[in-house]
């Protein structure tokens, strides 16, 4: 188990590289409360209703672990309040929720992966955004050629962009890089206000920095 206070950063980078992982969000001060656990994945725990939302800092708690069970542990340990589930995501619940617009749970999941590379390399100082096929398929245990027709699918339907097309095996195509689209950015609720011609500014930044 890991606790996050002001880091907002690596909480964020957390989430994002351990999409089977949990997290206990809740406040710190002046006492451990408002406790609810959600799985990695869930969008109450990583998309900011603003750009400049702070998920770690002041009072609140962030605390993250791959065993849900050792999150709950923690909690019975340091206070009597009940752990609360989130209603959207179940971590409780042995099967994964889909959460989203895509029907396909790999699509949404590699789509999740990508917002969450974007976001984070947008709202921070970080190296050049350089998310390819390849590092997707680390993520997932994966090969790019198993990844290919989720990939395909959801730049067929807007969500998604690549820098080449999308087929074969190997490493040419574990070199595409893989971006976002305007369509996608407002599924966030930080972006859902802002203009097509505000988010595409947003969406270059990361095509000038790959």
């Amino acid at each position: 188990m890991i606790l996050f206070f002001n880091e907002d950063r690596a909480y964020l980078s957390w989430v994002a590289h351990h999409r089977q992982g949990f997290v206990l969000d809740g406040r710190r001060k002046p006492k451990l409360s408002q406790l609810v656990l959600h799985r990695a994945t869930c969008p109450a725990i990583k998309s900011a209703p603003s750009r400049r939302f702070h998920w770690t800092a002041g009072a609140k708690l962030k605390a993250c672990a791959l065993d849900r069970e050792q999150l709950a542990a923690w909690v019975a340990e340091k206070t009597a309040a009940p752990l609360a589930q989130c209603a959207a995501c179940r971590p409780d619940s042995d099967e994964a929720v889909t959460l989203g617009i895509h029907p396909s749970r790999l699509g949404r999941e590699i789509l999740d992966y990508v917002l969450d590379a974007a976001v984070i390399h947008l709202e921070h100082e970080y190296p050049p955004y350089r998310l390819t096929v390849g590092d997707i398929a680390a993520c997932f245990a994966k090969t790019p050629g198993q990844l290919a027709a989720a990939i395909r699918r959801l730049v067929d339907e807007g969500l998604v962009a690549c820098d080449g097309p999308v087929r074969g095996t190997g490493e040419f195509l574990s070199r595409r890089i893989i971006l976002p689209t305007v369509a996608a950015m407002r599924t966030l609720p930080a972006f859902q206000d802002d203009s097509e011609a505000n988010l595409a500014v947003e969406l270059a930044k990361l095509q000038a920095t790959g």
